[in-house]
């Protein structure tokens, strides 16, 4: 069962939603419903605010979709120069992805590479350092399991895993909150979960309420 509050409030203002986060944050909340007189809204963990129409519905919703674990495999990898590469794309884009923290401290955003057909590079979750990375060595999605060497891997590594299944795709980068206006968008889910995994990966993409998705090729070009 999911985790999740509901909070009255006045009037949705971002001074309101800033306090409301810190304390989801804190209790752990996997999204809290903000209800003014007349409307209801969503605060989610990437701090992603929308309207919902029906509350009873949006809850049965949650709790259907399924969601990703960790196993912890003890392996030593040879990251040769895709560490590297790792750090360049961190280099070019750290200034929007850090653009705001999250809960005063926190990261979101997520960068990663690939190693080979299974395993990639990526971003830690609950990061505060950027450039601190694990590996993620396959993801199960029928026993939705994330396998990592090294410390949890960021909430969107089912979402990765999957669109490194195009073979074209070596570079991923996802910028939360920011939007490119060039391309499509796709519905909002919350991340680590199967709704928000199973996405077209041919070309890069937003999506709503959450942020965008950049997929690059072996020469650094955006698809």
């Amino acid at each position: 069962m999911i985790k999740y509050k509901k909070e009255y409030i006045n009037d949705l203002t971002e001074k309101k939603v800033d306090e409301i986060y810190k304390d989801l944050l804190k209790e752990k909340w996997q999204f809290i419903i903000m209800a003014t007189a007349d409307k209801k809204y969503v605060l989610t963990k990437e701090k992603s605010v929308f309207e919902i129409n029906d509350e009873v519905e949006y809850i049965d919703d949650a709790n259907k979709d399924i969601y990703y674990h960790t196993e912890y495999v003890d392996e030593e990898i040879d990251l040769g120069d895709r560490l590297d590469l790792f750090k360049e794309y961190i280099s070019k884009y750290e200034d929007k992805i850090i653009n705001n923290l999250y809960g005063d401290k926190y990261i979101f955003g997520s960068i990663a590479v690939r190693l080979d057909d299974d395993s990639f590079i990526t971003t830690i979750r609950g990061k505060e350092d950027l450039s601190e990375y694990t590996i993620v060595r396959r993801v199960d999605h029928e026993s939705h399991t994330v396998y990592v060497s090294g410390k949890k891997a960021t909430l969107n590594a089912p979402l990765l895993a999957h669109l490194f299944e195009n073979e074209e795709v070596d570079v991923i980068v996802h910028i939360n909150h920011y939007f490119d206006s060039e391309l499509e968008n796709q519905d909002y889910a919350f991340p680590g979960t199967v709704k928000d995994s199973i996405r077209d990966n041919k070309k890069s993409f937003n999506i709503k309420y959450h942020g965008v998705i950049y997929l690059f090729d072996k020469t650094g070009k955006k698809l």
